[in-house]
């Protein structure tokens, strides 16, 4: 049973219809939902172990949609984590990211780590964000790691998961060098370590 040190709080963020939801519950359902309903807040409370340590997690998938900063807000200031997605084959939402997403998160919580993910990686067409797009976009946010992933074909869904978690437990990563970076926390102690992505 995990100690209540070891809760986390990871909200979920991106454009409305990028695949969040999906995302969320393919992991804690273990199933693809081929219809979409549009989510105002949902809470999925599960348990993950990560490096040996068990981690009782909320997942809070939010609106994308304008008109739910407010709620969204609310939400943003118990958070350890935040997933930022946006889908691969939707350039506008790879976009919003760093138009909306990264400042809309920084003004509320500015040390909070993220993770920045590429869904629907299932449906790649021409015009889609490569994957060096997206590398280069979480290096320049400064995300702790970057996925892509498909909640449909259930590639790396568990990983986003996983890493979520662990960037809630490192905290936000400082960027030492191009190659390295270096996580500093709370106790004064810091590791330097290559980034996940």
């Amino acid at each position: 049973m995990p100690s209540n040190g070891n809760q986390k709080s990871i909200v979920i963020v991106g454009d409305g219809s990028v695949g969040k939801t999906s995302l969320v519950t393919t992991y804690t359902q273990g199933f693809f939902q081929e219809s979409y309903n549009p989510t105002v807040c949902d809470v999925n409370e599960i348990t993950v172990t990560v490096d040996n340590v068990e981690y009782i997690v909320s997942l809070e998938d939010t609106a994308g949609q304008e008109g739910y900063e407010r709620l969204r807000g609310l939400l943003y200031e118990s958070a350890d984590a935040f997933i930022l997605c946006y889908a691969i084959p939707e350039r506008d939402s790879f976009n919003s990211i760093k138009l909306k997403w990264i400042k809309e998160l920084r003004e509320k919580k500015p040390n909070a780590p993220t993770l920045l993910v590429g869904t629907k990686s299932d449906a790649r067409i021409r015009s889609s964000v490569s994957t060096q797009e997206g590398e280069a976009l979480g290096k320049s946010i400064r995300a702790n790691s970057f996925i892509e992933c498909s909640a449909k074909t259930q590639e790396n869904v568990n990983e986003v998961f996983y890493e979520a978690v662990r960037a809630a437990v490192d905290g936000i990563i400082q960027i030492e060098s191009e190659s390295n970076r270096k996580i500093s926390c709370c106790c004064g102690i810091s590791m330097v370590f290559k980034p996940r992505f």
